[in-house]
Order: C-alpha cells, then structure tokens, then sequence
C-alpha cells in the first residue's frame, strides 16, 4: 500500500487503492502548489496525523480544504467540503516516492479557463 507523508513525516496517508493517473491542474493555486493529484476519497485514502500538525486553506467557493503541516508547511492533499460521501480526498503524488508513481499516467486539468481536461 502506498505511503504518502510531509517532508518531517508529521501526516502520513496510506493509499488502498492508487488511481492510474495523476492530474496537473492549471488553476491559481494547484499551479503554484505544483502539486500531482492522485484522487481517492476518505476511505481508500486514510490520513495518520495529530490534529496540530494538519492546518486548512479554504478559499473561492469554499468547496475544498487544501491541508498542509503545520510543521514543515508541505501541502499533502485536499479535502472536497460537500456533503456526498465518502468524501473526495485528493492526495499530493509529490509526497509519495518518487518510483511508485513513475509509470502512472499523467493527464492536465485546465482549471483556470476551460474546466476540461486538455490532454
């Protein structure tokens, strides 16, 4: 089972089930996190962590909560804030090691104009 975790190790999340692809959104914020989102939910991916180390930024249409640490300040995956469930985790690749997400397929999100994939 894959483990991603912040650069200290503060908040790990154990990953069930690894999706096939990762996705580069273009919007505002995921472009400047340069984060790869791999998309679970709250139960396939589960997240080991104090309540202190994970601090939320919430913004826009306050849809989803971008968690980081509060110790090394590494942005590890969002939270969707609706009320379907199980809930969308998306979790940042960037915190897995580097060999478990080599041969996943990479897909880019325009999110900051034409909300479609372009690839």
């Amino acid at each position: 089972m894959p483990e991603a975790s912040c650069h200290c190790g503060a908040i790990k999340i154990h990953i069930e089930d690894m999706p096939d692809t990762l996705v580069q959104c273009t919007c505002s914020i995921c472009r400047r996190y340069a984060a790869l989102w791999a998309y679970c939910d709250t139960q396939t991916a589960t997240v080991d962590a104090a309540p202190d180390r994970l601090e939320s930024y919430i913004w826009g249409d306050k849809q989803i909560a971008f968690q980081h640490c509060s110790h090394c300040g590494c942005m590890t995956h969002y939270d969707s804030l609706g009320t379907e469930e199980p809930r969308r985790r998306a979790v940042n690749a960037r915190m897995l090691l580097p060999q478990s997400i080599q041969d996943l397929k990479l897909r880019t999100f325009d999110g900051a104009d034409s909300w479609k994939f372009i690839d």
